[in-house]
C-alpha cells in the first residue's frame, strides 16, 4: 500500500514537470524614494516562498512529530570514531525510514501513536496503584516510558557505586542460587530491558517494589520538552489557519499548500496523542540494580515474557536486551486501532478533496489529482477492514489459546491429585 501510494505521487510530480511548458514572472516593486520604518510584504507570493515554507511545514509534520522508541543501546561495541560515526548514521536512518513512512502514509504514524496513548491509559491505573502503596511517585509520563522500553534492571556492574538509593534495589537482600544448567544464568550478571507487562507482573506477584522515579529524571531524558512542542504545533496551526483565510477570501491556494494541511491535520493529532511520551530518548534509565546478579527468579519472568510476545524482535541479539521496535501488537480489547486507522486516512484524505474544483494547468492533471484524492478516501476504507479482520482473528486466537489453556490447567490439576 505504500509504495503504490508513493508510486502515485512521484508519477504526478513527473507528469506535471513535462506537461507544460516552462514559464516565469517577475513581479515588479518600486522602491521607496525616502528612508522609511517599516515596508509592507508585497501583495504576491513567489514560488521559492510556497515551496519552503510548505516543505518546512511538512518536516515539521514528519520529523518532529516523531517519538521513537529507546534504540539498541551500544553497550561498548565499536570504539573509536569510526564506532561513533557508525552508530550516529545508524540513528539518523533510522529516523529518516520512519519519516519517510510518515509522508507515504501518516495515517499509520496516527494509529502507532493512538495505541500507544490506549496502551498505557490501560495499563496506568494497576500499575499506579502499586506505586501509591509503595509511596512512590508515578505519572502517565512514566506509563509510557516504560513502553517505550526505558527502563531496566541491572546485574553486576561497575557503575554500581554511582547509584542513587532510588535506584537501587529494596533493602531486603535476596539469595540468589545460580543453577549452572539454566541458560537464565548466562545473563544473571548483565541487565534487561522492561515492559509495562513485566513491571506489573514482577510487582503483583512480590518480587520487586517499585523505585522512586521522579518526573523530572525522565523530562531530563527527552530531548522534547513542552515549549518545543508548543512552537512546533503552532507553526503547524498557523498553515492550517493560513490556508482557511485565503480560502474565505476567494485567494489561490497551490496544490502543495492543500497536501500541506493535510499533513498538519494528521501532525496535530498525532501530536496530542504523544503529549505524554518523551522525545528522543537514547539511553534507558536504571530500574532497578543489584549489587549482585539479578536473581534467577526475576531473570526468567523477563526472559519469558519478551520471547513469548515479542520473538521476532529478538533474533540475533541476547534475549532481553534488544530494543521494541516501533510498532504495535492489535488490541482484541477493542475497535479503537480500527476507527483510528479509518479516521486517519480519512482526514489526510479528506483535505484533498477540498481542492476538487481548484484551477490545475491542464486538464489532465485536474484529472490526476481528483483521481489520487479518491484513491486516499478508498484506502481509509481497505485500512479499516483490514484491521479489522486482523482483529477478528487475533480475538479467535486468544479465545481458543485460553480455552487450551484452561482445559491444560484442569488436567494438571486432576493429575497432581
Amino acid at each position: 500500500m505504500l509504495s503504490s501510494r508513493g508510486c502515485i505521487f512521484v508519477l504526478i510530480w513527473a507528469y506535471s514537470q513535462v506537461a507544460q511548458a516552462y514559464t516565469k514572472f517577475e513581479p515588479e516593486c518600486t522602491n521607496p524614494k525616502e528612508a522609511v520604518n517599516f515596508v509592507s510584504s508585497p501583495p504576491t507570493r513567489g514560488t521559492l516562498d510556497i515551496l519552503w515554507s510548505s516543505l518546512f511545514t511538512i518536516f515539521a509534520c514528519t520529523w518532529s512529530v516523531l517519538h521513537l522508541n529507546v534504540p539498541q543501546q551500544r553497550v561498548n561495541r565499536d570504539p573509536g570514531i569510526l564506532g561513533d560515526l557508525k552508530w550516529g548514521i545508524k540513528t539518523v536512518l533510522s529516523k529518516t525510514k520512519w519519516m519517510l513512512y510518515t509522508v507515504l502514509a501518516p495515517e499509520v504514524l496516527l494509529l502507532y501513536a493512538v495505541a500507544r496513548l490506549v496502551s498505557a491509559w490501560e495499563q496506568h491505573p494497576e500499575i499506579k496503584a502499586f506505586a501509591d502503596a509503595d509511596r512512590v511517585p508515578w505519572t502517565l509520563a512514566h506509563t509510557t516510558f516504560a513502553d517505550m522500553g526505558g527502563f531496566v534492571v541491572r546485574g553486576r556492574s561497575d557503575r554500581i557505586g554511582g547509584v542513587s538509593p532510588g535506584s537501587e534495589m529494596p533493602t531486603a537482600p535476596i539469595q540468589t542460587q545460580v543453577n549452572e544448567s539454566d541458560p537464565i544464568s548466562d545473563y544473571a550478571n548483565e541487565w534487561y530491558i522492561l515492559d509495562l507487562k513485566t513491571i506489573r507482573r514482577l510487582r503483583s506477584e512480590g518480587h520487586i517494589t517499585l523505585p522512586c522515579i521522579l518526573k523530572a529524571e525522565i523530562d531530563d531524558h527527552s530531548k522534547g520538552d513542552t515549549f518545543t512542542k508548543v512552537i512546533a504545533a503552532t507553526q503547524i496551526i498557523w498553515t492550517i489557519a493560513n490556508a482557511i483565510t485565503r480560502a474565505c477570501r476567494g485567494l489561490a491556494i497551490s496544490q502543495l499548500e492543500v497536501s500541506v494541511v493535510a499533513f498538519a491535520v494528521c501532525a496535530l493529532l498525532i501530536y496530542a496523542s504523544y503529549w505524554y511520551s518523551p522525545k528522543d530518548v537514547s539511553v534507558p534509565i536504571t530500574f532497578l540494580q543489584w549489587r549482585g546478579p539479578v536473581p534467577s527468579t526475576i531473570a526468567k519472568i523477563i526472559v519469558k515474557g519478551v520471547v513469548s510476545t515479542r520473538p521476532k524482535r529478538y533474533v540475533g541479539v541476547k534475549t532481553g536486551q534488544a530494543p521494541f521496535r516501533n510498532t504495535f501488537a492489535y488490541d482484541n480489547k477493542s475497535r479503537l486501532d480500527v476507527y483510528t486507522l479509518f479516521w486517519g486516512a480519512f482526514f489526510f484524505g479528506g483535505p484533498h478533496l477540498l481542492a476538487w474544483n481548484f484551477t490545475f494547468p491542464t486538464p489532465a492533471e485536474r484529472i490526476i489529482w481528483r483521481a489520487t484524492s479518491l484513491y486516499l478516501d478508498k484506502v481509509a476504507f481497505c485500512e479499516g477492514a483490514q484491521v479489522a479482520v486482523y482483529g477478528i482473528l487475533a480475538h479467535a486466537l486468544a479465545l481458543e489459546w485460553d480455552s487450551r489453556t484452561e482445559r491444560y490447567n484442569k488436567d494438571s490439576e486432576k493429575e497432581s491429585k
